[in-house]
């Protein structure tokens, strides 16, 4: 990377509320450093990315996977899964019928391919569950006027592979799924011409899936942990100001060999680095894919109005991951059907085993189960508990005289008829100095594990 690409990149990173930069077919829009009103083009706001775990009067809570969407698209792996058992159940039982293979020999192949089967499953549902424990939430106190970010600051390097990498989550599963199958598999073959293990054997391989894979994963994740602490990496939790929270809503383009493919929006929330201006702090902040740029507009509007105008003023989200929410979305949608006169003759239960193949129920129920008692996790029992606490109204912090004056002179902006978008450098355009480049102190920060701050 040449000297004039650090400095463009030192420059992106440094945008301030209503910079736009392109680079070829990719976009970056900066919506803060200060948050101003974002105008009818966000309208109220919307929880877009579906990021709010929990909310009160004093704090609202980010974290990825709190909808069911991920759940949901479950369903179309299990569908795939439930149609390769049944070709495997009709061409074993093909063979048990008009070859040497016997009916136990069958019953150990089904037997193996359906456990296989069910440890795949699981391992969908496990393993993005390990990776929201260990995704902290970033959390907003609009009474303090500060967000609680998350900062892992990094220590000398450990080579070793992490135990949250694709290649290692593969390899423990391929462990623990083709012994775990091979076991089942081969009491089929049990005492016959064609025995796979011996009773040893399989004995061995069963202790090898339930004890020595499961311990070894176990004992990685805790060598690793430990590998980390000794090289100096920490975890802190640092207070930034509201004001200076960055949030910018990025489109990434990918060239292949068919053209250029569009990977889409996202908006990001960043903690800025004090001491390095243009920069954020490494390992923090949160983001969403959201379908255009508005809708990044939106869903930063509806923190920035929880920030400064209260929960009162922010829409509340249709749950859209609770039993009680599909119970009552499936009454909906049967009493639509019922009155479009039953489309095709065919009844409404049609309807519900499509939803039924798309894990409908069972999305709903394991991302209740999982935003009550996974999601959690995430942060240490206790955390920011004293912090987080309502203030007396009277110890309100109160929005910079910069920031009152530069919002009111965007709202008149809207009242003239422009939007956001067309304002550009709100601060330039305004008349106020960039102070964005000047070094400050660094934010105040306690352990990640401390319950107070």
């Amino acid at each position: 990377m040449t000297t004039e690409d650090n400095e463009q990149d030192s420059i992106a990173l440094a945008l301030r509320a209503g910079e736009h930069l392109t680079r070829g077919p990719n976009e970056l829009y900066s919506l803060s450093p200060r948050p101003v009103p974002l105008g009818p083009q966000a309208g109220a706001g919307a929880d877009i990315g579906r990021l709010i775990f929990r909310r009160n009067e004093a704090t609202l809570d980010l974290q990825h996977n709190v909808s069911r969407n991920g759940m949901l698209a479950l369903g179309d792996v299990t569908v795939w899964m439930i149609l390769a058992f049944v070709g495997v159940f009709l061409f074993v039982a093909y063979l048990a019928s008009y070859s040497g293979f016997t009916w136990a020999n069958a019953l150990g192949i089904w037997g193996g391919s359906a456990y296989g089967a069910f440890l795949f499953f699981m391992a969908l549902l496990i393993i993005p569950d390990l990776w929201i424990r260990s995704t902290a939430p970033v959390r907003f106190h609009r009474q303090r006027r500060e967000v609680a970010f998350v900062v892992e600051h990094p220590g000398r390097k450990v080579y070793l592979p992490s135990p949250s990498a694709h290649l290692m989550y593969g390899f423990w599963f391929a462990l623990f799924s083709i012994s775990g199958g091979f076991v089942v598999f081969s009491l089929g073959f049990l005492g016959g011409e064609e025995e796979l293990l011996g009773v040893t054997g399989i004995v061995w391989m069963a202790i090898t899936h339930l004890v020595i894979a499961p311990a070894l994963a176990i004992g990685y994740v805790l060598f690793y942990r430990w590998a980390r602490r000794k090289a100096g990496w920490r975890k802190e939790t640092v207070f930034v100001p509201w004001e200076d929270v960055v949030a910018v809503a990025t489109r990434n383009m990918a060239v292949t060999i068919g053209g250029p493919a569009g990977i889409g929006w996202e908006l990001h929330i960043l903690p800025p680095d004090p001491e390095r201006p243009g920069y954020s702090l490494a390992g923090a902040g949160i983001s969403a894919n959201v379908t255009s740029l508005q809708m990044a507009l939106m869903q930063w509007e509806l923190i920035r109005r929880y920030m400064e105008e209260g929960p009162e003023a922010v829409p509340e989200r249709a749950d859209d991951y609770s039993v009680t929410w599909y119970k009552e979305e499936m009454a909906r949608q049967k009493k639509r059907y019922e009155q479009a006169g039953k489309p095709m003759g065919k009844p409404f239960w049609h309807y519900r085993l499509k939803c039924w193949m798309e894990l409908g129920y069972f999305a709903s129920w394991y991302t209740e189960y999982r935003v009550n008692h996974v999601l959690p996790k995430a942060a240490p029992e206790g955390w920011l508990a004293e912090w987080s606490q309502p203030l007396p109204e009277d110890e309100w912090a109160t929005p910079s005289a910069e920031l009152t004056e530069l919002s009111r002179q965007v709202e008149a902006a809207y009242e003239r008829g422009e939007t956001f978008l067309d304002l550009g450098p709100i601060e330039q355009r305004f008349g106020y100095d960039d102070a964005g480049e000047t070094p400050k102190a660094a934010y105040p920060s306690v352990p990640f594990a401390a319950h107070q701050g």
